[in-house]
């Protein structure tokens, strides 16, 4: 890289091997022209430097957006104007969507929304992103530029700093706080300190915000490989309770990532947040409130920490009597919730072997309906039901052994 241009070259380098893609190429074809460039810039550079996985591929460009529609037009490729007041338009090339920015510049900000003008300046551009790591740019010659002088070097140590004054780009976006923790989840090996602190004195600005923009950031949070380290630094700081409106189980959170560590197992969002502040129903319900999140979220929180606390012990039986009644991934992340919650103490080798076993395992069916209680005698209407749920109880019971015959015996004494 030289010193002036802060600038090198991984067209060789296979870690970059998706630059060769005929629909990124399309991309560059159809903007490389007049005068006009585009380049790949953030997540993909970013994830590529530091090995992470690539998925989306957005791209910065000169070129206006309307321009872009133009020409894409022309050449028969679907544009969307997904961000277009923002310099934003989305082209879909083979199904595949590529996001494009004009360079820009603010001109105003406060806090929440900034006003912005097109540019072409690639380093003002650069300048005006959040962390070093998101300000790398790669040409169609497969050439990474670097403006602020830091990016690549930040990205491969999983360096998570702002660009510049750390205030002044929390006050273009007080959303960066949580992006700034965030990042650090999912990338980051330390923490620039200074940034750090900047973030804990700006914290009371961060009810400003929506909250669907505070909960989609810590939902990715919470997902992140390095969750619990974010977790801790915001705690440290003061600002975890307020957000998540409830008093972090931290410990329990840690001793779940361990867990998953050692059994090999990747905790969904569900088991992640219970496991971290959710005891009662009335605590799925706040936290779904505060972080905006689906119902479905916070009716499987609910059902986890209501039943979890019938796990006294953990066996095989008691395994497959959790995968019928709730399925084998929601049973798997029951005995984990018991774990972390220190109901049970089982050996993590033989509970190994039970969690493999138990993903194989075919969920039987319950080999009785209504139709064959009716068929031997028994009056419709709503003992039925009632009928039928006792004799699953007893099937479940036997270990799913009572054939249809013998259950259909015992529904005589029913009668």
């Amino acid at each position: 890289m030289s010193a002036q241009d802060h600038s090198c070259s991984v067209a060789d380098d296979p870690a970059f091997g998706w630059r060769n893609d005929p629909s990124l190429q399309t991309v560059f074809s159809l903007v490389n022209r007049d005068g006009q460039e585009v380049r790949v810039v953030g997540g993909a550079v970013r994830n590529s430097l530091l090995g992470a996985k690539v998925s989306d591929i957005d791209c910065a460009t000169t070129a206006e957006p309307h321009t872009i529609m133009t020409w894409a037009q022309e050449a028969g490729i679907k544009a969307i104007p997904t961000g277009i007041d923002h310099g934003t338009v989305t082209l879909v090339i083979d199904g595949r969507p590529f996001e494009l920015t004009t360079l820009r510049t603010d001109v105003e900000t406060d806090g929440r929304h900034a006003e912005v003008a097109f540019g072409r300046d690639w380093g003002e551009d650069a300048h005006r992103r959040d962390f070093t790591m998101n300000a790398v740019y790669m040409d169609v010659e497969g050439r990474l530029y670097d403006p602020v002088g830091q990016g690549i070097k930040d990205a491969r140590a999983r360096h998570v700093r702002f660009i510049g004054d750390a205030d002044r780009r929390i006050a273009e976006d007080y959303l960066r706080i949580l992006r700034f923790f965030r990042f650090f989840s999912q990338y980051g090996e330390r923490l620039e300190e200074g940034d750090y602190q900047a973030c804990i004195a700006a914290q009371a600005s961060l009810p400003t915000l929506s909250a669907e923009r505070i909960g989609a950031e810590m939902v990715k949070l919470l997902e992140g490989p390095f969750s619990l380290k974010a977790l801790n630094a915001m705690h440290r700081g003061g600002m975890l309770t307020g957000l998540l409106a409830c008093v972090p189980h931290l410990a329990r959170f840690a001793r779940l990532k361990q867990l998953a560590t050692q059994l090999y197992l990747k905790p969904d969002l569900n088991l992640l947040m219970t496991a971290l502040c959710v005891d009662v129903r009335e605590d799925a319900e706040r936290l779904a409130k505060t972080l905006r999140l689906p119902n479905r979220n916070r009716d499987a929180m609910m059902r986890m920490a209501k039943t979890v606390r019938s796990i006294k012990t953990i066996n095989e039986q008691v395994l497959e009597q959790l995968a019928y009644a709730h399925g084998k991934e929601t049973a798997r992340d029951l005995v984990l919730l018991a774990l972390v919650r220190r109901q049970i103490a089982p050996d993590l080798t033989e509970l190994s072997m039970l969690l493999r076993d138990i993903a194989l395992w075919t969920v039987p069916v319950f080999p009785l309906n209504g139709r064959d209680l009716i068929d031997k005698g028994m009056k419709p209407g709503p003992q039925i039901g009632n009928h039928l749920g006792q004799l699953e109880k007893a099937w479940v019971s036997s270990g799913f052994a009572l054939s249809k015959g013998q259950l259909l015996s015992m529904a005589r004494s029913l009668q």
